[in-house]
């Protein structure tokens, strides 16, 4: 080879290599195996909607592929990678366990996504291993695998620079919580949520939110003390925080028993925190503010940790009697306020709609005493 191939076969590696070129996303040796269109795959009956654990709904409303495989070839080994951007296809592996004492089928069948209906997802043999019950799947972008096929159920996504991991398998979604916005009273800002207490006391995670909603950037819950319902569930109020900064190091505690040990001052709707680090929860979280002196104790499981009890900041028309109490950082009058002060002849403390500076009505006293009383439309009367 001549200086002038070696020089153009080095820039073409170097552009390939920055994800200038297409490139494929699993080893250039040849996978053993073949996979063929089967039509007799009922893919429709088979899909797991996020939304509707039991929905069947028409192949053809689905746009799902079924497909018959060989040996150890998938579907959805064909994904590529074009200037960093992954595209592929997103199989469900549809094969029937065997029965017990019966060896593993010959062939397997899945569901996948149409040639032309490729999306922002890699099948990634290389986090095999991180998925042991399932299959990994490496996207960029907002949305998780199950959004382009629901035939797969997948578990949280995490971050990997531009590109976000999931372990996915077709099955129904796991049990877990469910979002109740009218099972608790929460204050504005967290959403309610109501989980089983058996066979395990479960909590939020990012994929209870579904196919739509569940990011990568939000699957750390922040929950306060549970509530017993009494009927086997616990009810939770939370919010979905901005990733933590790394070395962030503080986590929530859910186990009731524990917190009423260790934390007797915390309860319902209150945020009890583990903190293993030598920040607060005050600094890895912008909406708790923790006025209670910390503890040396321990966390659910048992390990040695600086514990907090701590309260979720106030929307704008919170009661309050500082600042620091608030989401605004702002308190007037007595309540949390979109302004640290209004202007003459207005008021945050308005009866029936606080939080924002509206007009005294006339005769009413000047919370800035600049008017001995107000005519209404912001003057002195």
């Amino acid at each position: 080879m001549n200086m002038r191939a070696l020089t153009i076969a080095a820039l073409l590696g170097s552009f390939v290599a920055a994800g200038g070129l297409v490139t494929s996303c699993v080893d250039l040796q040849k996978i053993p195996g073949d996979c063929q269109v089967n039509a007799a795959i009922a893919c429709g009956m088979s899909a797991v909607l996020a939304g509707d654990k039991t929905a069947a709904v028409s192949d053809e409303d689905l746009g799902l592929v079924g497909y018959s495989c060989t040996g150890e070839l998938r579907p959805d080994d064909d994904g590529h990678f074009v200037q960093g951007v992954p595209f592929g296809s997103i199989c469900g592996d549809m094969t029937p366990v065997p029965p017990d004492g019966q060896g593993p089928p010959t062939t397997r069948d899945y569901c996948c996504t149409a040639p032309d209906a490729q999306a922002n997802c890699v099948l990634n043999r290389n986090r095999t291993e991180a998925c042991p019950e399932g299959y990994a799947y490496q996207c960029w972008g907002p949305n998780r695998p199950e959004v382009n096929n629901p035939a797969v159920t997948c578990g949280n996504g995490l971050r990997e620079g531009d590109y976000v991991n999931y372990c996915c398998q077709h099955a129904p979604r796991p049990t877990g919580c469910t979002q109740a916005k009218g099972a608790t009273t929460c204050m504005g800002g967290l959403i309610g949520w109501v989980c089983p207490t058996t066979p395990v006391e479960f909590r939020p995670r990012g994929e209870d939110f579904g196919a739509n909603e569940s990011r990568a950037d939000y699957f750390y819950f922040v929950c306060g003390v549970p509530t017993p319902a009494g009927d086997g569930s616990d009810s939770f109020c939370c919010f979905t925080p901005s990733p933590l900064l790394p070395g962030g190091s503080c986590v929530t505690m859910a186990k009731l028993d524990k917190i009423q040990a260790e934390l007797p001052t915390c309860t319902t709707n209150r945020f009890a925190f583990a903190c293993y680090g030598r920040e607060t929860p005050e600094d890895d979280y912008l909406p708790i503010h923790c006025e209670e002196a910390a503890v040396q104790g321990t966390d659910d499981y048992g390990y040695p940790a600086t514990l907090y009890c701590c309260d979720y900041r106030k929307p704008n028309g919170g009661s309050c009697t500082k600042g620091d109490e608030c989401l605004s950082g702002d308190c007037t009058e007595g309540y949390c306020c979109a302004l640290a002060t209004c202007p003459s002849c207005y008021s945050c403390a308005i009866s029936g709609v606080p939080g924002t500076c509206r007009l005294v009505p006339p005769g009413g006293t000047d919370p800035t005493g600049q008017c001995a009383a107000c005519n209404g439309t912001g003057g002195c009367q």
